[in-house]
C-alpha cells in the first residue's frame, strides 16, 4: 500500500468518526470549535505586510502603552 493510500485511508477514518461522533456533541461545542477552526484558517491563509510595489507605504502603529 502506498503512502498516499495509507493517507487517504487514514483521513477517511478520521472524517467517519467525526461525522458517527458530531450528533452527540452539544451545539454550543460545535460552533465554538468551527469558529475557532475557521478562524485559524483565516488567520494562516491572512497576507499582511505586503505592498505589492503599489507606491504606498506604511505607517508604523502606536503602541498600545502610549496611548
Amino acid at each position: 500500500m502506498s503512502k498516499r493510500r495509507v493517507g487517504l485511508a487514514i483521513g477517511k477514518a478520521i472524517i467517519g468518526i467525526g461525522r458517527a461522533v458530531r450528533p452527540l456533541v452539544p451545539g454550543t461545542i460545535l460552533k465554538t470549535l468551527d469558529d475557532r477552526f475557521f478562524g485559524a484558517v483565516f488567520q494562516v491563509t491572512r497576507v499582511t505586510n505586503d505592498n505589492y510595489n503599489s507606491g504606498t507605504t506604511e505607517k508604523a502603529g502606536t503602541p498600545d502603552e502610549t496611548r
